[in-house]
């Protein structure tokens, strides 16, 4: 086994210190988002699922699930996401023609 701290008689606390930081540098990137749930009017918006899409992705945001009341001719979307920042979202959301009813934090 090579461990060149070990073999030049490097210190052992600097290393266990970095191996603590390495470690909880990979908790934060696996720190899941806030779950939010959302409900949107269609007014006239052709295609929304995929614009609804189009917008999560573009800011960010992780889409769990997304749903119309009607088959055809949804006039309200549900939908439930994760995202770190839900005003951009709602905000690229409402830009787009899309008025955004309730936003609910459903927890992580």
């Amino acid at each position: 086994m090579d461990n060149t701290a070990w073999n030049e008689g490097g210190n052992r606390a600097s290393l266990a210190a970095a191996a603590l930081v390495g470690a909880d540098r990979r908790r934060r990137q696996t720190r899941l988002s806030p779950r939010y749930c959302l409900v949107l009017a269609l007014r006239g918006v052709t295609h929304a699922a995929e614009l609804i899409r189009e917008i999560v992705t573009a800011n960010r945001g992780e889409l769990e699930w997304l749903s119309g009341n009607q088959l055809r001719q949804a006039t309200r979307m549900h939908l439930r996401l994760r995202a770190e920042r839900i005003y951009d979202i709602v905000t690229a959301l409402e830009a787009a023609g899309l008025d955004v009813l309730r936003v609910v934090t459903a927890g992580r």
